[in-house]
C-alpha cells in the first residue's frame, strides 16, 4: 500500500510583512505552525499627481473600483493627506472585488458597494453595470493586469486607472530556509513571482515538489507557469475558503 500524503502542519505563508501578519494568526488559531517569507512589500506611487487630479473630482465618476483591501488603505490615507472628504452617496458608486475588499471600503462608511458573482477581476469586468454610469476610475497595484481595463473598455467603460500603490520585491537570492515545510500558500501572481525571486535556485528546485494552495485560477496559472505541479485552489477566492481548503486536505484519509 502506498502511503497517502504527509499530514500538513507546517505552512509556508507568502504575502507581504503585514499580510502575512494578519494570516499566521488565522493559521495558529487553526493549529498550523506558520512558517513567514515576506516576498514584498507594498508602497505609495513615485508621483501622485494624476492620482490627486481624480480624487479631488472623486464626483465626477460613476465608478471607483478597487482590486484589492491594499489599494482601499493607500486611497484611504491619501485621501486623509489631501483633507478629503469620501463622498457620500452616488456619484461614484464603488466596486470591489470581493468580500475583503469590499469589507476595507465599509470601514471607511461606503455602502451598497459591488461585488462579482465570484471573486476574480476578470468577474468584476464582466459584471459591472453600465446601466450605472460608465466613468470608471480604477486604483489598482502597479504590477496589475491590464486585461481588466481592456475588458472594461469593450464593454463601453471610460476608463482612468493609476497605481495608487507599487509592489517591491525582497532581495533576490535570498535562502529561504523552510525545512520541514509541508505546503506553501500563494495568495496573488505576485506573491509567486516575489517568493521565486527570494529562492536561491538550488532550494526552489525542491520546494517545486511541495503542494501548494493557490487563492485563485490566475495565482493558479502563475504558480504553474513557475514550475509548481501539485496546485490545489479553494471553491471561493477567499482566505477563509483556502485556511478551510487547507484543514480539509487534513481531514482526507
Amino acid at each position: 500500500m502506498t502511503a497517502g500524503p504527509t499530514r500538513i502542519q507546517n505552512v509556508v505563508i507568502t504575502r507581504s510583512k503585514k499580510g502575512n501578519a494578519e494570516l499566521a494568526a488565522d493559521l495558529r488559531q487553526r493549529g498550523f505552525n506558520p512558517i513567514t517569507v515576506d516576498t514584498m512589500s507594498f508602497l505609495p506611487p513615485k508621483s501622485w499627481s494624476g492620482i490627486d487630479a481624480s480624487l479631488k473630482v472623486l464626483r465626477s465618476y460613476d465608478w471607483v473600483v478597487f482590486t484589492s483591501v491594499t489599494g482601499v488603505e493607500f486611497f484611504a490615507r491619501r485621501m486623509d493627506e489631501l483633507s478629503l472628504e469620501l463622498p457620500r452617496g452616488a456619484p461614484p458608486s464603488f466596486a470591489a472585488v470581493g468580500k475583503s475588499t469590499a469589507g476595507a471600503l465599509s470601514k471607511l462608511g461606503v455602502v451598497g458597494t459591488f461585488t462579482p458573482s465570484s471573486y476574480l477581476t476578470q468577474k468584476l469586468a464582466e459584471e459591472l453595470p453600465i446601466t450605472r454610469g460608465r466613468r470608471a476610475l480604477l486604483l489598482r497595484a502597479d504590477i496589475a493586469d491590464p486585461a481588466m481595463s481592456e475588458r472594461l473598455r469593450m464593454k463601453g467603460f471610460e476608463v482612468e486607472e493609476f497605481p495608487v500603490y507599487r509592489t517591491e520585491y525582497g532581495a533576490a537570492g535570498d535562502d529561504v530556509l523552510l525545512d520541514g515545510a509541508d505546503l506553501i500558500v500563494f495568495a496573488s501572481p505576485s506573491s509567486v513571482e516575489g517568493f521565486c525571486m527570494k529562492a536561491t535556485a538550488s532550494k526552489l528546485e525542491s520546494y517545486r515538489a511541495l503542494r501548494v494552495v493557490c487563492i485563485g485560477p490566475v495565482t493558479a496559472r502563475a504558480a504553474r507557469e513557475r514550475g509548481f505541479n501539485h496546485i490545489i485552489t479553494p471553491k471561493v477566492q477567499t482566505f477563509d475558503s483556502l485556511v478551510e481548503e487547507i484543514e480539509e486536505l487534513n481531514s482526507i484519509d
